[in-house]
């Protein structure tokens, strides 16, 4: 298998792609310039995917034109990017509604991104992730599966965007975009087989590897999928995301990926939480894991770039990623006195933009420990009425 770094720059950066958040244009350019002051050098290329779900003319109304004011903000944040080597690249999600037999459908689509071309963009992206795994019915007699839909329709546009942009560059984000939706083995999914058979082989493939968020990416999980796209591919990482739980948020170590995803991959993209200050730090911990820094060291040194208060280190376990699980010694009535006085000094002494980010979470994870005292410690009606919503409310008063 050809290495990807042989021939072109390993990818790294940033997801605008969650749902229930939406950027402003401030808090894009933020990390637009956080990304390229965290750039490392020709050998590796910053990217910024612009993909928010809560953009309804970037997926539920695709067929409408943006406006020209946002296509002028668009483009300026596009040119900042690219003046320091960070890539801007719009995605469109049009999935949910296209029909693959129409050509009002395709003309439509087409326009969209060749208004992102004339803005200024090398590097496309079309989505077709979170939607039904089948043919529209109109369209089952004409395609053998949604796999094949999706490569002529990647063939057709590349050719297409080539005409007025010869060195545009199209990122595809499949339907199967885990091991998890896939039929047995990816080798052998039928989605996957015939998107590959009839797509362009330059067209990189976005994929969250074992699971839409997934405990670990490393060279066993990802070979098949690397084999099947010649190592074409860009890894969505979801290990921070909280859009599915935003009553959450994880912020520990970039644990649990190894070394070897650059070499079978074109890199990583970090889809993570949509709190501006976190999501820089975030990045921070991406940055080190691309120049080969141990997770954990990494993460120390990040959080003693970010001046976080040493009472942080004592809960950081505790909001550290999806895959923590709780023993009895991290609730052992010393341990939870200890993250008591801890999180007081966070919650009401700690002041800056991470504290405002975070405050709820810190808020939260106090109450919960309280919630979980028993004998004369546990917390009374009153209190569990007041700081959980009813029905959370009336579980924790049923199981006492």
């Amino acid at each position: 298998m050809a290495k990807p770094e042989a021939d072109r720059p390993a990818v790294w950066g940033y997801i605008e792609g969650y749902y229930g958040r939406l950027f402003g244009w401030a808090e894009r350019t933020s990390l637009v310039d956080h990304l390229c002051d965290k750039r490392f050098d020709h050998a590796c290329d910053g990217a910024y995917l612009y993909a928010p779900k809560e953009d309804s003319l970037h997926r539920r109304d695709w067929r409408i034109r943006y406006p020209a004011e946002w296509r002028k903000r668009f483009r300026d944040l596009a040119v900042r990017g690219a003046k320091r080597g960070v890539d801007v690249v719009p995605g469109m999600a049009p999935g949910l509604s296209f029909d693959y037999l129409a050509a009002d459908d395709y003309r439509v689509l087409l326009s969209k991104f060749r208004d992102f071309q004339k803005l200024g963009c090398r590097t496309l992206a079309l989505l077709m992730d979170d939607i039904p795994p089948v043919l529209p019915a109109n369209c089952a007699k004409s395609f053998r599966t949604l796999g094949e839909a999706h490569g002529l329709l990647l063939a057709r546009l590349l050719a297409d965007l080539k005409v007025t942009g010869p060195d545009c560059r199209l990122w595809f984000c499949p339907t199967v975009y885990t091991d998890q939706f896939a039929s047995g083995p990816v080798e052998r999914d039928p989605y996957l087989l015939d998107l590959a058979a009839k797509m362009p082989k330059e067209v990189t493939v976005l994929w969250t590897g074992p699971r839409i968020i997934a405990e670990r990416l490393d060279g066993k999980a990802l070979a098949g999928l690397s084999r099947i796209f010649q190592g074409n591919v860009l890894l969505w990482d979801n290990l921070y995301a909280n859009d599915y739980c935003p009553n959450k948020i994880f912020l520990g170590p970039y644990h649990g990926r190894t070394r070897d995803i650059w070499r079978l991959t074109r890199g990583v993209l970090l889809n993570p939480t949509g709190l501006p200050m976190t999501d820089r730090l975030l990045l921070d911990l991406l940055a080190a894991f691309r120049e080969g820094k141990p997770a954990q060291a990494a993460w120390r040194e990040v959080m003693d770039r970010y001046a976080l208060p040493k009472a942080f280190r004592a809960v950081a376990p505790y909001l550290a990623s999806p895959f923590y699980r709780p023993g009895p010694k991290d609730l052992a009535p010393a341990r939870v006195t200890a993250l008591h006085k801890a999180l007081k000094t966070l919650i009401w002494d700690w002041k800056g933009v991470l504290h405002q980010e975070w405050y709820p979470y810190l808020f939260m994870l106090d109450a919960d420990l309280k919630a979980s005292a028993t004998g004369k410690d546990k917390p009374d009606e009153g209190w569990v009425r007041k700081r959980y919503p009813p029905l959370l409310a009336r579980l924790l008063l049923a199981k006492g």
